[in-house]
C-alpha cells in the first residue's frame, strides 16, 4: 500500500490537541494518508511510512518562539541520525495562542533551516494566531477568515503544489475582546482543576 502523505501531530496535549485539530482538518482533503502522534508513536513507525509517502505535513504549537519540545526532538533525530529525506516535501502548520499568527515565524525559519540541512523540500506552511479560537466550533464566527485561509492551504496541498506562507489573525476581535475570551477559557480550566484564581497567579 503506497502512502501517500504523512501527517505528524507534534503536540504534547494528550486530548482536544489544536494541531490535530488542523491535521484533521487538512486530511479531509486528501486521500491514501496516515496519521501519527508523536507523543505516542514510535519513530520507527512513522520513519517506515515517510519512506513510503511523498509528502509529509508536521503540526505542532509554538513554545517560546520556537517549534516545542517533542518536535524539537523529532527534527535532531532526523538530523543527528542522517535520515534520508530527499525528494520528500513537507508542509507546515504552526499555531500559538497569540491572536496575530505572525508570532509564528521564528519558529518557521527554524523548520526552514532543518530542511535545508536534511534536504527535505520545503513547499509553505501556514502560521495561525489564536489556534485555541479557530480549532473550537463555537467560534467558527470569529474565526472564519482563518478558516477560509486553512482551506486555500488544504487544497494547495492536496493539488500538490507548492504554497505561499500564510499568516492568519482574528480579524474580528481586538485584543481587549480576546483577552476576555482566553479568561473566560482559563478560569473553566481552574475550576475544572479545583484551582483558584489566586493559585494560578501564584
Amino acid at each position: 500500500m503506497i502512502i501517500i502523505y504523512t501527517l505528524i501531530n507534534g503536540s504534547q496535549k494528550v486530548k482536544n490537541s489544536n494541531s490535530k485539530y488542523f491535521i484533521d482538518y487538512i486530511s479531509n482533503y486528501l486521500n491514501d494518508y496516515i496519521i501519527f502522534d508523536l507523543q505516542h508513536n514510535n519513530y520507527k513507525d512513522i520513519f517506515n511510512c515517510i519512506k513510503c509517502s511523498d509528502t509529509i505535513i508536521l503540526a505542532f504549537p509554538l513554545y517560546v518562539d520556537s517549534p516545542n519540545s517533542l518536535t524539537l526532538n523529532f527534527l535532531d533525530y532526523i538530523y543527528d541520525n542522517n535520515i534520508n529525506l530527499k525528494n520528500k516535501k513537507l508542509y507546515v502548520i504552526i499555531n500559538c495562542g497569540f491572536m496575530e499568527g505572525k508570532h509564528n515565524i521564528t519558529a518557521l525559519n527554524i523548520i526552514k533551516n532543518w530542511c535545508v540541512k536534511v534536504n527535505l523540500t520545503y513547499q509553505g506552511a501556514i502560521l495561525i494566531g489564536a489556534g485555541e479560537i479557530v480549532g473550537k466550533k463555537s467560534y467558527k464566527f470569529i474565526s472564519r477568515n482563518a478558516l477560509r485561509k486553512l482551506k486555500k492551504f488544504s487544497i494547495s496541498i492536496k493539488n500538490n503544489k507548492k504554497s505561499n506562507d500564510i499568516i492568519t489573525t482574528m480579524d474580528l476581535l481586538n485584543n481587549k475582546m480576546y483577552c476576555m475570551l482566553a479568561n473566560i477559557s482559563w478560569n473553566k480550566k481552574c475550576k475544572k482543576n479545583k484551582l483558584s484564581k489566586e493559585e494560578i497567579k501564584k
